[in-house]
């Protein structure tokens, strides 16, 4: 065997997937073209790309949901075809969604073992359960709850509990999708502390996610797709950003940030005083002046989330006051008051809390003004009006929202996509006064992030005061015109956009 012989054996062995030469279509689109992508043993491969590059199609491929209508895959150098996830899962490949499939009315380690109980007789053995789950716990070095039910977890406990169930049965590929979305920086630094002991176990990793910095700091290699194409793979040590996202969405992005201009009013639209619901708010007082963007800052738990409920009317309040446009909000305020007038959230969770699966585009876009606008006699829909009124959100220039027809279900949208139908329901709500974005740029693409930015400063330049909590505090820097830091279920500081900087809010947020 010569040398290039030897050289060319030894790189195959030392693939552990590939997939070459593959396309995937649907009606009236190609989610992949001609895609040919590998994965080598050990690795952290990161995938990057906007909303709809044809990310999920191509892990969905390699999970055997999807098969694909051309080209082929190959496991450990053989030729496989996996039908169903079943048979991806049966060679060790697992995948932890960015959006959560755990059973909320069941623990921590219950979930963990689920679909691999131990049983004692005919009955599930709760002790093995929790042995199993703390052995998991232990190998990959992170701090979860496993005796709680997962209803009662943060959203960054319940991330940590996916990657913990993919390890029930060995894997040999991972495959993180937006791992990072809902997790504080301190929980980031712990997570990837996980995904390198992972590393050193000799298990490969695909790692999607759009925040370019965590790309950087984590992987190998990186693949960037663009409208359904593999354009570019490198070592991630050989490419820098900015040559990342010119792939990524075939332009420079000049900027990351819109222009602040300022439209702020000195009239409040809402006063929060001294307001106190254990055990996440202690006491908080804040003010939102119209036609401004205010953000709110703090680590997973420091109550940002929590207050945006309560004002919304999700979540009722022990002590204090809250003063919405001259109306007092008190415990007997629910969603529907809250809309009626004009006081509007996009929660952090959309999956749980904001979509619709059963309903395609158009119902998802349609439902707060069912009863308002589009219902006539005994409740009947005026389907017409319905189509028309959806047509004229989703072709907002605002929104830049990517479909095929109305009709389509969300299931066949990509997160940043799904997040636009989500802030579309409520571009057609005329009488808006505040609107609570919470996390609205989780697991999005950055192009797609900035249209979000525009449209947050657009809404404050028509008088609208916006409400923007994250845990990505970049973007609050960027975008608001004034900003809160919690902690611990207390505002540890109020700073103006003057004041702005990360070592000034850190301080606050970590004292």
């Amino acid at each position: 065997m010569s040398i290039e012989s030897s050289e060319k054996e030894k790189r195959k062995n030392n693939i552990i997937i590939k997939v070459e030469n593959v396309s995937k279509y649907f009606p009236g689109v190609v989610a992949l073209d001609d895609v040919t992508f590998e994965v080598k043993k050990g690795e952290i491969h990161a995938v990057v790309g906007e909303n709809g590059a044809g990310k999920s199609t191509l892990c969905n491929i390699i999970t055997g949901i999807y098969k694909p209508d051309k080209g082929r895959l190959y496991w450990k150098g053989k030729e496989a075809h996996f039908s169903l996830p079943k048979d991806a899962l049966d060679v060790g490949i697992r995948m932890v969604y960015q959006e959560r499939n755990l059973i909320p009315f069941l623990t921590g380690a219950q979930n963990i073992c689920l679909g691999n109980e131990f049983k004692k007789g005919i009955f599930t053995d709760e002790k093995a359960i929790y042995k199993k789950a703390l052995e998991i716990k232990e190998r990959l070095g992170t701090n979860v709850y496993l005796n709680e039910k997962v209803k009662n977890l943060s959203p960054s406990t319940r991330q940590m509990i996916e990657i913990l169930r993919a390890f029930i049965l060995e894997p040999e590929l991972l495959i993180l999708d937006e791992p990072t979305s809902s997790l504080s920086e301190g929980d980031i630094k712990v997570l990837f502390q996980v995904i390198n002991n992972i590393k050193k176990e000799g298990i490969s990793i695909i790692f999607i996610s759009h925040k370019l910095n965590e790309v950087f700091a984590i992987s190998d290699r990186l693949t960037i797709f663009r409208n359904g194409k593999s354009r570019h793979t490198a070592n991630t040590s050989e490419i820098d950003r900015n040559t990342c996202i010119k792939y990524m969405i075939n332009r420079d992005l000049k900027k990351t940030y819109p222009e602040v201009v300022s439209h702020v009013k000195k009239e409040k639209i809402l006063e929060v005083k001294n307001l106190k619901a254990l055990p996440e708010i202690k006491d908080v007082s804040i003010h939102v002046y119209k036609g401004e963007v205010l953000g709110l800052y703090g680590l997973v738990g420091s109550g940002r989330t929590e207050l945006s409920e309560i004002i919304y009317g999700l979540r009722k309040r022990q002590d204090g006051e809250i003063v919405y446009n001259n109306f007092a909000i008190n415990n007997d305020f629910y969603t529907e008051d809250a809309i009626k007038k004009g006081l509007l959230l996009i929660p952090e969770d959309r999956k749980e809390h904001a979509i619709f699966n059963l309903f395609n585009i158009k119902q998802n876009i349609s439902i707060p003004v069912l009863k308002s606008k589009l219902s006539k006699a005994f409740g009947l829909l005026k389907l017409k009006e319905e189509r028309d009124y959806a047509e004229d959100i989703v072709r907002s220039p605002s929104l830049s929202l990517k479909y095929r027809d109305l009709k389509q279900s969300l299931d066949q949208l990509s997160g940043g996509n799904k997040q636009k139908v989500i802030i579309g329901r409520w571009l057609g709500i005329k009488n808006t006064s505040l609107f609570i974005m919470d996390e609205p740029t989780q697991g999005i693409d950055v192009g797609t992030k900035y249209e979000i930015y525009i449209l947050a400063r657009e809404l404050a330049a028509k008088g609208i005061a916006v409400i923007f909590i994250s845990s990505e505090l970049p973007e609050l820097l960027g975008v608001c015109d004034r900003m809160y830091v919690f902690r611990f279920g207390y505002v540890t500081k109020e700073l103006q956009r003057n004041e702005f900087s990360e070592e000034e809010v850190l301080k606050y947020t970590l004292a």
